[in-house]
């Protein structure tokens, strides 16, 4: 968190990182005990073999918008569409905006000078960051308000450099998870006619380049910058935009109904039997007709998908990717996937490594190269995955592409591939 976009991944406070940590050991070990001495699989985005699936791909002449995918699923018409963030959503967020922010937990204002300087800094950008930022240092550490001027002069490069190492820290949360442009979709936030050209200017100034993709770390002092709150509203809200996929099953007079419902109707939840006269209405039509993908999702799932959360409160569950990918085929969520530990003796008790995705509920995880887990998702068809990206309610719950998911983790070395499945399925 899509030919063009998927976007911004902020947080809205650092109760707990949205992107769950770990070893996989646990799984290699248990992976290699299910099948038998077989190596613990990873591969690559661009190792998905679309043609063993018999994939077929074209172009809807009705509609230049929409892609049509067959597969085991039946034919998938897929559009790109665009959500924005509720404008109620933004109130607080934009009416008082809060200051920037690094914390160094556990150090003086020297120590947390020289790990500037070895996250990136000069030794004369660090010293000035503290002599013109406001300092408060305690025996929890060293707070440090760096000035907007000195955060506005920092070079494109030496900003990647810095927030890049500082990332995981837990300096900043969204120096944790930026805003992530890939592509060239900043584009379409430049041109926004509602922003102000003076908004613009700051936040080109702000944005870095990582990897294949464009970041911005600092939402809270370009907020801040901003004057007036219709103005601010409107860069909130602009930045909130992002692509996900529409999806829509076609039943044609010829379509097997039973090869539909045995894709779509063994996830725990999804009810195909009473989705089958529906289908079996649509294939007497002397064209066929679409039916949403929602009436193919298990409940927790079809409440949630192109929505965005409400904002939290204190003793709500972490709403991150873990716990929606997770609870997608629960009739009642299971809040203990917030927790690291019991998400990860889940993973070990209940699923098995797979090569690929060929069925409806798959896991997909993206994996670093130290093997800890950056995000999980879940396999709808096609390359199209439900996610989560992120434990904040700046980010709703979505159908993406998967190469365009990866493109929002972005990572030197890139992120690597995993799949799961639940040995009950």
């Amino acid at each position: 968190m899509q030919p063009s976009r998927s976007n911004p991944r902020p947080i809205d406070e650092p109760r707990s990182a949205s992107v769950l940590r770990f070893s996989l050991a646990g799984l290699v070990v248990f992976s290699l005990a299910l099948m038998a001495g077989t190596a613990f699989l990873t591969y690559e985005l661009t190792s998905i073999d679309h043609r063993s699936q018999n994939i077929t791909v074209t172009s809807d002449g009705k509609d230049k918008g929409v892609v049509v995918r067959s597969g085991p699923w039946g034919e998938l018409l897929e559009r790109n569409i665009l959500l924005q963030r509720p404008a109620e959503y933004l109130t607080d967020e934009v009416a008082h905006p809060p200051s920037e922010w690094w914390a160094f937990s556990g150090l003086a204002p020297a120590d947390a000078r020289a790990s500037l300087v070895q996250a990136g800094l000069g030794e004369a950008q660090a010293t000035e960051v503290i002599a013109s930022g406001h300092v408060v240092a305690d025996s929890g550490g060293t707070r440090l308000e760096p000035s907007a001027e000195f955060v506005l002069a920092i070079g494109a490069e030496t900003r990647r450099r810095l927030y890049v190492a500082l990332a995981g820290r837990h300096v900043n949360p969204y120096i944790d998870y930026p805003y992530i442009f890939p592509r060239d979709s900043l584009e379409s936030v430049y041109t926004d006619a509602r922003l102000n050209p003076e908004d613009i200017a700051m936040l080109k100034r702000l944005i870095y380049p990582n990897g294949g993709s464009e970041q911005l770390s600092d939402y809270q002092l370009l907020l801040a910058r901003i004057p007036t709150l219709d103005r601010r509203s409107a860069m909130a809200s602009a930045l909130s935009r992002q692509y996900a996929v529409l999806g829509r099953l076609y039943v044609k007079p010829d379509s097997d109904i039973d090869k539909i419902a045995a894709y779509w109707g063994h996830v725990p939840g999804v009810r195909f039997t009473d989705t089958r006269p529906l289908l079996e209405s649509l294939k007497q039509l002397p064209e066929g007709g679409s039916i949403s993908l929602l009436y193919f999702l298990p409940r927790f799932a079809r409440e949630r998908l192109y929505t965005f959360p409400l904002p939290s409160r204190d003793g709500d569950p972490l709403m991150d990717c873990h716990w929606s990918t997770f609870n997608f085929s629960n009739e009642v969520t299971d809040d203990r996937f917030n927790d690291p530990q019991f998400v990860s003796r889940a993973i070990r008790e209940n699923y098995y490594a797979i090569g690929s995705p060929t069925r409806f509920g798959d896991i997909v995880l993206l994996v670093d190269e130290a093997q800890h887990m950056k995000h999980s998702a879940v396999h709808v068809a096609d390359d199209v995955v439900f996610t989560k990206n992120g434990n904040n309610a700046s980010q709703p719950w979505m159908l993406m592409h998967l190469p365009d998911l990866l493109a929002t983790y972005p990572a030197t070395p890139p992120l690597r591939v995993v799949y799961l499945r639940d040995r009950s399925h």
